[in-house]
């Protein structure tokens, strides 16, 4: 049986079991008045016809005619009694077997007292009689007595039932008719929503990708039923139709989408490998610390930047935005970059390297994309910048923690007009100074408030720089600077940052490197590279690289794992200086106070099972290293580590 049938039965009996009740109240209570009615009206012109009969009798006192008269009306159906009183208020005749009961007087008695000059009708219920309607006239004015007729009120019971019971078993006959109706109604309609049913649960495993294939059945429904079933069919048929169409196009849609993802995947490993990368990226050049980081908007983007020597002595920065986003920008800043360097190579200074690029990039730019570009020239060997802006943000000196925005030059943006001309400018750099490049996605990045990062946020933070940093160390402080500021929203534009130390020729600031570290064990790889970078950059022998090396590896490895109590983010600071034929090695830790040349040293002569855990690895420092220091400074652990350095 379906469940649509079930509801429809379910429905049907509740609704006959309403009707029904219903029904049986109101004929009931409407019958029971009926025949009340009636049977009064029946007890009156029995009790009337007895008076009037009996007027002249009882005057005469002849009881046995009397009792005649009264038998007459025994057998009438629902009379339950009938008896006649005399004016002294004695039974005088009576239908009663085989006595009179004693309640009879009573019944008398209630009937006078509400008696007028004519008829009176009362409700009585009678011992062993039960229920009555006790009828009374008198006879002569009552100067002749009463006449009583009891009507028996469980005849109307009965008769009430009897009727009931009918009118129900007629009614039940209709549910049934009604029932065998509604089943075959209800099949009729519950077999094609069956079928349909079965058919969408049979699409979740359909292969739309194959030709449609709509059931017979389906079909034959949709064409031969003209009612909302067979307009529900259709549905389902165009339904399927459509599915199968959708999922085809999706599906070319996804393979054109994975097709573009691929691509433009491609493109921005392509752009990507046309910045330099890899850094130090002059390995043997000690006179600058330089480093740059791009990361793109979207898949590719068009800010760039480039660094390369001109000669010797002369090193030429470039650092643009491109206007505009994703595949265009990134192809006209494929081309700008390529054309910068070739128009680099055959001019000095860098205004002509800007005017002869604009020029160039003018011709046939049908699209009016143009470039905002930032060019300098540094000479290595006295530290004079020459530089020139086409429209672009002004890079930043930092010289003693004081950060001063460039002079700006006579120019625009590159690209946009033929013909225009550009301005040089000059300054020299000290020993230890700072250039700090950048593109807009810096400064207009912007947090859930709308409020940008803004060059005051930069200056701030170009302020607030620990001096002995790496190029490389600020370019990732200030990226996620201002990522975390603007971690709310979706970044918006490319994020270009290129940083420059300027060392000079013969200084021996360079070697002075300070490396941070999270409290984490995987950061042991950036520390090895910053050791390994460095013993290379200096020459220094082999031993005493792998002494270092090992040393700061057994105290950072400690620190991150028991140096610190809570589950936060910590900072491990290294800091690596040459000074003259020592190398100092400092490493700095925010955790609970923790002196570890207070460890005693193992007795290595003992059997390993029989020495006390700990204490290995700073003996094993204490042994690498010549000397070895520990203060608390300003809240922090302090390690000093130094080895002399012995040529080979």
């Amino acid at each position: 049986m379906s469940r649509l049938l079930k509801k429809t039965l379910l429905l049907m009996i509740f609704l006959f079991g309403v009707i029904a009740i219903g029904t049986s109240i109101v004929s009931g209570w409407n019958l029971y008045n009926q025949l009340t009615l009636e049977y009064r009206s029946k007890g009156a012109a029995i009790v009337k016809s007895i008076a009037d009969a009996s007027a002249e009798i009882i005057v005469t006192r002849d009881p046995s005619t009397v009792q005649a008269i009264v038998d007459q009306f025994r057998e009438i159906d629902g009379v339950a009694y009938v008896f006649v009183v005399d004016r002294s208020g004695d039974i005088f005749a009576h239908t009663f077997v085989p006595s009179v009961p004693p309640e009879v007087s009573a019944i008398h008695r209630r009937a006078t007292a509400a008696a007028t000059d004519g008829l009176v009708s009362v409700d009585l219920y009678v011992p062993r009689l039960g229920h009555v309607i006790d009828v009374s006239e008198p006879i002569l004015t009552g100067v002749g007595g009463y006449a009583h007729v009891g009507m028996d009120r469980s005849v109307i019971g009965a008769k009430i039932w009897r009727a009931v019971v009918q009118q129900q078993g007629f009614m039940l006959l209709i549910f049934l008719v009604s029932v065998v109706i509604a089943y075959l109604l209800v099949n009729r309609i519950s077999q094609p929503l069956n079928l349909l049913a079965d058919h969408a649960r049979s699409l979740a495993g359909s292969d739309f990708s194959a030709a449609p294939s709509v059931p017979a059945s389906i079909e034959a429904l949709a064409r031969t039923s003209k009612d909302e079933i067979g307009n529900l069919a259709e549905s389902f048929v165009h339904m399927e139709r459509a599915l199968q169409l959708s999922i085809e196009n999706l599906r070319q849609t996804t393979v054109a989408k994975e097709r573009i993802e691929s691509e433009l995947k491609i493109a921005h490993d392509i752009q990507m490998s046309m910045v330099p990368k890899l850094f130090p990226f002059f390995p043997d050049r000690d006179e600058f610390d330089l480093y740059a980081t791009l990361v793109p908007a979207r898949e590719v983007g068009g800010d760039f930047y480039d660094f390369f020597f001109l000669d010797k002595d002369c090193l030429c920065l470039a650092i643009g935005d491109v206007s505009g986003k994703g595949v265009p920008a990134s192809l006209f800043m494929a081309v700008t970059k390529t054309l910068f360097k070739a128009t680099a190579a055959a001019n000095d200074h860098p205004d002509d390297i800007l005017k002869r690029l604009n020029d160039e990039l003018c011709k046939d730019n049908a699209a009016c994309m143009f470039v905002t570009l930032f060019s300098a020239i540094l000479d290595i060997r006295t530290g004079r910048m020459e530089y020139s802006n086409g429209g672009h943000n002004l890079p930043y000196k930092l010289s003693n923690g004081q950060p001063k925005q460039f002079a700006n030059t006579k120019g625009t943006v590159v690209g946009a007009l033929e013909g225009v001309s550009f301005e040089k400018k000059a300054i020299t750099l000290e020993p230890g100074d700072w250039i700090i490049f950048y593109t807009d996605g810096v400064t207009e990045a912007m947090d859930e408030h709308k409020e940008l990062f803004s060059e005051r946020r930069l200056e701030q933070f170009l302020a607030s720089l620990d001096p002995n940093v790496s190029a490389e160390e600020l370019t990732q402080r200030l990226s996620s600077e201002v990522k975390q500021f603007s971690a709310a929203t979706a970044q918006a534009d490319d994020i270009t940052i290129m940083a420059l130390r300027y060392w000079g020729v013969g200084s021996h600031a360079q070697s002075v490197v300070t490396v941070e570290l999270k409290n984490e064990l995987s950061e042991l790889a950036k520390l090895s590279h910053t050791l390994t970078e460095f013993g290379q950059r200096h020459k220094l022998p082999q031993a005493v690289s792998f002494a270092i090396k090992l040393a700061l590896e057994e105290i950072v490895t400690n620190a991150i794992s028991h140096g610190f109590t809570d589950q936060r983010e910590h900072r491990i600071s290294i800091g690596l200086a040459l000074e003259q034929s020592v190398l100092r090695a400092q490493v700095e830790d925010d955790g609970p106070a923790f002196n570890p040349l207070e460890i005693p040293a193992p007795d290595t002569k003992q059997p390993l099972e029989e020495r006390a855990v700990g204490g290995l690895g700073i003996h094993l420092v204490r042994t690498l290293m010549d000397e070895v220091e520990y203060q608390r400074q300003n809240g922090r652990n302090v390690l000093v580590l130094k080895k002399r350095i012995t040529e080979p």
